[in-house]
């Protein structure tokens, strides 16, 4: 409804409201769930998507600088920093062979571990020197591995939204909705390294979802299917452009009291950004610019109590800029830890082109308050390089401080180069 204005009142336009006297109002609570739970699943997806790939393009990077760096939720381990093997039999200039070399553990040959790799001695004694390499040492620098052109990575990300509680009235009479839930998104891929600044990678993953809406006896549960390519391109040794496109399909199920309904919905998720990476004092630094962009169709469908449901569009994403730090620390003697932290500025967008149907004298119900607009973002977490070559990693992740809705994100992540 329009109003034109007069010389006491200023012009004014109602927002849009479909209205039918014969529609449940049951399926009037569907629709909300539906309107409510896909921008949020999708926003949960896009970050779970977009940061796996940013991970394993910056593994797909690693050559023989820093040995062990952040990800963008878990941890990459360089296993080119290594020093090379094929050094530990020859003898150094002015070294008499079966000598050994000093390293940067012991002022003398008689204890602490070696600055070349003896046949008795473990690869993670070599992952300590390519950390401290830095420091002082009398034997010459080891020449380091070759970057493997091939690397299968795999990703599993939990995420998590707490109930929000009644926080008064929101327009007439409709009151804050209380939704909680999880869902996980599991990723995999395989990236080939083509030139030294050049990359290109394939992905595939599954993700799997429930949330519950209390005030409208709601809940919507689905599971779907991810592929996409991605490519990373190292502008100059300390700089590179990402950018990555991802397909899903994803299936629903709703149900809000007696009304229940099935249906799809066919994702595309767009990522690009620039991300740096420099050394200072043995911190590994990690600044970033990042944007993800996200277009979901879902397809009409007929609910149980007869209700037809029009199709429907959004769009949703995020801006990011922040910076992570890890730091190396040698554990026993086979165990090599990295925890790391990063802070991260983040601006959410979303549009629907929907509007909710209500029920006849029915009143109009709450939208879910969403990530939107300006809000902060903490990641921590902590790495370990095992004996033999065994990486894994674990961060937690927690969004959208200074806003009305928090979630948390748990992440598990395995490398495997060949």
């Amino acid at each position: 409804m329009t109003y034109n204005g007069s010389v006491a009142f200023n012009a004014s336009t109602s927002p849009a409201l479909n209205q039918s006297i014969d529609i449940p109002a049951d399926s009037a609570k569907l629709r909300a769930l539906q309107l409510n739970v896909t921008k949020i699943v999708a926003q949960s997806s896009g970050q779970a998507i977009s940061g796996s790939i940013d991970t394993a393009i910056s593994e797909g990077f690693s050559d023989g600088g820093q040995y062990i760096t952040p990800g963008a939720g878990g941890l990459r381990v360089n296993f080119a920093a290594a020093p090379d093997g094929d050094e530990d039999d020859k003898p150094k200039s002015g070294q008499q062979p079966g000598s050994q070399s000093l390293n940067a553990y012991s002022g003398d040959g008689g204890s602490g571990r070696t600055g070349g790799r003896g046949r008795g001695s473990s690869r993670i004694d070599d992952a300590f020197a390519a950390i401290d390499r830095a420091a002082p040492t009398k034997a010459p620098a080891a020449r380091f591995r070759e970057q493997r052109d091939w690397l299968f990575w795999i990703d599993v990300r939990g995420t998590g939204i707490d109930q929000w509680g009644s926080s008064g009235n929101i327009g007439q009479g409709a009151t804050q909705a209380t939704l909680f839930g999880q869902q996980i998104n599991l990723l995999s891929g395989l990236t080939y390294r083509a030139r030294p600044n050049l990359l290109v990678g394939v992905t595939g993953g599954y993700e799997n979802f429930s949330y519950t809406q209390t005030d409208i006896n709601g809940k919507l549960k689905g599971d779907g299917w991810t592929v996409g390519a991605y490519l990373g391109w190292k502008i100059i040794p300390t700089l590179r452009y990402d950018v990555a496109v991802t397909y899903s399909g994803i299936g629903y199920d709703g149900t809000a009291g007696t009304a229940q309904g099935n249906f799809n919905g066919n994702r595309w998720i767009f990522a690009t950004g620039f991300t740096g990476s420099y050394s200072w004092a043995n911190f590994n630094i990690e600044p970033s610019a990042k944007v993800y962009a996200i277009w979901e169709r879902e397809n009409a469908y007929v609910d149980s109590l007869g209700t037809q449901q029009a199709a429907r569009t959004f769009s949703s994403g995020r801006a990011s800029a922040g910076n992570r730090v890890s730091y190396p620390i040698p554990w026993l003697d086979s165990v090599l830890l990295a925890p790391y932290a990063g802070v991260f500025a983040d601006y959410y967008f979303t549009q629907d082109d929907a509007a909710a149907i209500v029920a006849a004298g029915g009143i109009p119900l709450a939208s879910t308050p969403l990530l939107q607009g300006w809000s902060a973002r903490i990641t921590g977490g902590i790495g370990a390089r095992l004996a033999g070559g065994t990486t894994v990693g674990f961060g937690a992740e927690l969004g959208g401080i200074g806003s009305n809705t928090q979630i948390w994100t748990f992440t598990g992540r395995a490398r495997i180069p060949f």
